[in-house]
């Protein structure tokens, strides 16, 4: 997506099937974090931001948006994925690090 997109409301939700992915603006860096909050699902691109943290809109769970780390409250469910995002040139390219191993 263009920096533009992302920069100009801080935070888009980007379709990712079989999810959605969070990526959020924060001075000048891009980051990305699974869309549904691991609690109860809501999107977290309907949430706001604080800083580099994302605060979920149903129940206000705050997630760390460089680790996916749940900040607040604590141990009430589990941490949110995150994604390497990084500007090149215009775009902010969103890198899916998993991987399968079968054997």
């Amino acid at each position: 997506m263009k920096v533009e997109a992302v920069k100009a409301g801080g935070s888009v939700r980007v379709p990712y099937p079989p999810f959605d992915i969070l990526v959020a603006w924060v001075d000048g860096v891009a980051f990305a974090i699974e869309d549904a909050c691991n609690h109860a699902g809501a999107s977290l691109a309907e949430g706001w931001l604080e800083a580099s943290c994302v605060v979920c809109p149903m129940h206000g769970y705050v997630f760390d948006l460089k680790s996916g780390k749940l900040l607040r409250p604590k141990g009430l469910c589990g941490d949110q994925r995150t994604y390497r995002a990084r500007v090149e040139g215009d775009e902010v390219v969103v890198y899916d690090d998993f991987v399968l191993t079968v054997g």
